[in-house]
């Protein structure tokens, strides 16, 4: 436990909420959770949490035979395996585009000569101001991963995009981000091919 006091974020004009304090409830490397005092809309006091894991990039990484990688590993949050599209943090002043190239490289041993922008956006703004930056990677060169320890089960494999998609639709895949990421990947290519 941190119990820090973090300087308040002034109120947008136009916020019906008002901070009035602000404590680090929590903090370790990869997140904190910031306990704010605020008035409510309806004016009433009340406390409002809010988590910052820093923001992240996910790569769908497409092949010229219009086949994904992912990886697949045990989600401890969930406690189950899973897979999903490569994904990491960006670090404290990193650009997102070197990001994704970082991560892309470090789960997969991937590299790639174009990168496209999907999106980026907020995972859960209710409770947390993580932002993710998702790219469509294309050219890919193969090499070796360079995976963290903890990464040390993670597996990559091969799928068609078309089934890729058709499976997160069914939710075959516990990443949402993966979802947006394939739906908006299949789109970009669908445009491309109009």
């Amino acid at each position: 436990m941190s119990g820090q006091q973090p300087p308040i974020r002034p109120d947008a004009a136009d916020s019906p909420w008002r901070t009035l304090a602000a404590r680090e409830a929590y903090r370790n490397p990869w997140l904190s959770v910031t306990e704010y005092q605020v008035l409510r809309p309806d004016g009433a006091p009340g406390l409002y949490g809010v988590v910052d894991p820093g923001d992240n990039v996910t790569i769908v990484p497409l092949d010229d035979e219009q086949q994904i990688w992912v990886v697949e590993d045990f989600l401890y949050t969930i406690q189950r395996w899973g897979w999903f599209l490569p994904t990491g943090a960006i670090n404290p002043g990193e650009d997102p585009l070197l990001a994704a190239q970082r991560e892309l490289l470090e789960e997969t041993g991937l590299r790639a000569a174009r990168w496209d922008p999907l999106c980026a956006c907020y995972l859960s703004p209710g409770i947390s101001t993580q932002r993710s930056y998702l790219y469509l990677a294309r050219g890919l060169t193969e090499g070796d991963p360079q995976r963290d320890p903890t990464e040390a089960r993670m597996t990559t494999r091969r799928m068609p995009l078309a089934e890729a998609r058709a499976a997160s639709r069914l939710s075959e895949t516990a990443s949402a981000v993966t979802a947006l990421g394939l739906t908006l990947a299949w789109e970009a290519i669908q445009a491309e091919v109009e």
